[in-house]
């Protein structure tokens, strides 16, 4: 199935809208969900996303050191907010932030080990935009997911840009509100579930590993 026709049979993602629909986790419970869930954070914060199980064993196909690495930052994930429908305000900028170096590895391991290719640098150091730059380049589903990524990176990019500047200069603290990461969190959400959905079937095809 193209990535274009797998969004239309997919619905849009609804998550809390007002801090009454926020659940209230005290450090107890979360520390019960993490203790449950087996140190398989990643396997619970992807399904969490896309609302249903991959067919994809992440830790045999991410193996070492992708998945250890993926599993760390989705328990930050989960410390953050236990599920993606109740991410309300704020929250959604540490959120996203763990959720792409989470997500990172998967592209980096498909690239890298899976298709054995370089992922060219933009500028001298490292930048996560190369690797969505790389999957664009790529066209098709590549296109789409990395796309998406980067739309994720830019959104994140703007949670941690806090300055603007007056009419006479003064560089001055900008706020932002929690209907704006309301609304940044829904397109986060729904580009991260489309891409996983949507990767799983490209490593499954390439790799023909199947849970």
């Amino acid at each position: 199935m193209k990535f274009t026709e797998l969004k239309n049979t997919m619905q849009s993602f609804s998550g809390a809208s007002t801090p009454e629909y926020q659940l209230a986790y005290i450090t107890g419970e979360i520390k019960d969900l993490l203790n449950g869930l087996n140190n398989q954070f990643v396997e619970y914060l992807t399904k969490d996303i896309t609302e249903n199980e991959l067919q994809l064993n992440l830790q045999q196909w991410l193996g070492s050191p992708y998945y250890q690495s993926s599993n760390e930052n989705a328990k930050d994930c989960l410390e953050h907010c236990p599920t993606v429908k109740h991410i309300w305000g704020k929250k959604i900028k540490g959120w996203t932030d763990s959720a792409l170096k989470c997500f990172d590895n998967f592209l980096l391991k498909y690239i890298q080990i899976d298709k054995g290719e370089s992922i060219p640098k933009t500028y001298a150091g490292l930048k996560e935009t190369d690797v969505y730059n790389y999957l664009i380049s790529k066209g098709g589903i590549e296109q789409e997911i990395g796309q998406n990524f980067k739309n994720i990176y830019q959104l994140r990019s703007a949670f941690q840009h806090i300055q603007t500047e007056a009419k006479d200069g003064i560089r001055i603290p900008k706020r932002i509100s929690n209907s704006q990461c309301n609304r940044s969190r829904d397109v986060i959400i729904q580009c991260l579930k489309y891409s996983l959905i949507a990767f799983s079937h490209l490593v499954m095809n390439e790799n023909k590993i199947t849970k």
